[in-house]
């Protein structure tokens, strides 16, 4: 018996969408955190009632018309992260150091008796997913678990590999044919994990046996997601200012994972497991922000809004297995690598609109304090394709609707106190999310300086950050949660010259 082979090319194009996609993709590819210059930085990013910063455009499109010279700035930046992951008690610590730029913004100002307009542009970087950690522990819970999640009603002799077959083909044909499900039940049948639970069985059962496994998982990840704003601004008085941007958003994230287990019991057939995976998304859409600022003598009311995003995404993704198994003949590794990229059908992942109020309090040329409050709901993202009535995209929808039910808020406080040319600043910022049964949060302090020789700015900026959120092992079958906590210092150099 063989199936037919329609597949010559290592690229395949899955035709059903691809299982990989969940819905913690929304808090991926959403900005909890803004980067910027070291001044945006050192005040906590609270900016959406000042403006007079390239990166405040970001927050608020109005910033650009409280210029009153034209401008340029550059900032870079270093990270030096340390993480802690905990996996049911069990403790491990990773540490990285990433040194990126900072951010790029312009703004060009005319203006006359009459009128003031401004132009601007301002590259921000919403989401930094460059990051490495490795997690050890122990569980109750095995790999065995995932792919049976998989397997189930699967017919076994589509898992076979006939005489005239290899690993390759057999792999692409179930994804191209059937889908990823296949493809983990392919991937577990054949290294052993699982079996058939009888002869013409669609039902299978683990190989394994245990009850307490050591597990360990280390993920690599790089990309970032970038927003371009192109900015339009203008001023009715000397009161009152207003801006709209139009946001180019551009994301790119990739993630290796490699997942290994042993610690059976003596009569397992499996004694370790390990399984690698690759997944590379990139997306890309457009939003539009519209804000305004309001000047009431030393008060200052901002208020903004920015539209919901829809990122259409590429994913790809490959995989490779290897296990050690018990036979007669004593422990034989079976290694399972398709040495395929599993390219699949583009989707949409619309992420959610978000409100920003803002309270700045000037204390004539002395300084100044500044308070934003953003305001996201997620509930209102949502995954789409070509096919509307695919089942597990609305499974994703539902669940983004009752698990982020709660409201996303994010809080910025800055202030800036000025002697002569040296400017002396602080900050604080925090970020609940928006699932209330997964603890996802971000607490940071901040500080800085900055010089000025009149038409030239040198500014300087540190923070140090508590990041911590909830993950799945995977997100069918084995999916305990783990723990990051990272703890991150970093440090903001930036250039602004006035034109």
């Amino acid at each position: 018996m063989s199936r037919k082979k329609f597949l010559l090319y290592i690229f395949i194009i899955a035709s059903s969408f691809s299982f990989s996609q969940t819905y913690e993709d929304v808090l991926r590819y959403n900005s909890f955190t803004y980067e910027g210059t070291a001044r945006f930085n050192s005040m906590g990013g609270a900016f959406g009632a000042l403006g007079g910063d390239v990166s405040a455009i970001s927050i608020n499109p109005a910033s650009s018309s409280v210029f009153l010279d034209s401008e340029i700035a550059i900032s870079l930046n270093y990270k030096n992260q340390k993480i802690n992951n905990i996996l049911n008690s069990s403790k491990s610590k990773s540490k990285n150091d990433l040194f990126s730029f900072g951010g790029l913004g312009a703004v060009l100002v005319y203006e006359n008796k009459k009128s003031k307009l401004s132009v601007g542009y301002n590259l921000n970087i919403l989401g930094d997913f460059n990051s490495s950690f490795r997690l050890s522990g122990n569980n109750n819970n095995g790999i065995d678990s995932y792919f049976l999640y998989y397997a189930d009603g699967i017919p076994s002799e589509d898992l076979l590999i006939y005489e005239d077959e290899t690993t390759q083909s057999v792999y692409k044909y179930l994804g191209n044919n059937y889908g990823f499900a296949d493809q983990q039940a392919f991937l577990g049948y054949q290294s052993y994990v699982i079996n058939q639970a009888g002869e013409d069985s669609n039902n299978y059962i683990s190989n394994s046996s245990y009850n307490n496994l050591n597990q360990n998982l280390e993920v690599t990840r790089i990309g970032n997601h970038l927003k371009h704003s192109v900015n339009l601004g203008t001023s009715f008085n000397k009161n009152l200012f207003a801006g709209v941007n139009i946001n180019y958003h551009e994301t790119n994230f990739e993630e290796t994972k490699t997942f290994q287990e042993n610690g059976y019991a003596d009569d397992s057939k499996v004694e370790r497991v390990l399984l690698k995976e690759n997944l590379l998304a990139l997306g890309n859409g457009i939003s539009i922000q519209i804000g305004t600022i309001v000047k009431i003598k030393q008060l200052r009311l901002g208020i903004s809004y920015t539209s919901p995003t829809e990122l259409k995404i590429e994913e790809e993704n490959s995989q490779y297995i290897e296990s050690d198994i018990r036979e007669k003949d004593g422990l034989i590794t079976y290694i399972i690598d398709p040495n395929t990229i599993n390219i699949y059908d583009d989707y949409k992942l619309t992420l959610p609109s978000k409100s920003l109020f803002s309270l700045a309090y000037i204390f004539g040329k002395k300084g100044l304090i500044s308070f934003d409050y953003e305001v996201t709901k997620f509930n209102n993202s949502k995954f789409d394709d070509n096919n509307s009535k695919d089942s597990y995209l609305n499974s994703l929808n539902y669940s983004i609707k009752n698990k982020f039910a709660g409201l996303s808020e994010s809080i910025r406080l800055g202030g800036e106190y000025r002697i002569k040319n040296l400017n002396l600043r602080g900050g604080y910022f925090s970020y609940k999310g928006p699932d209330s049964n997964i603890d996802n949060k971000i607490n940071g302090i901040s500080a800085g300086l900055g010089i000025n020789f009149g038409y030239t700015d040198f500014d300087f900026g540190i923070t140090k950050s508590n990041n911590y959120n909830q993950n799945r092992m995977f997100t069918r079958g084995l999916t305990n949660n783990y723990s990051i906590e990272d703890d991150t210092y970093s440090f903001y150099a930036s250039f602004s010259i006035k034109l």
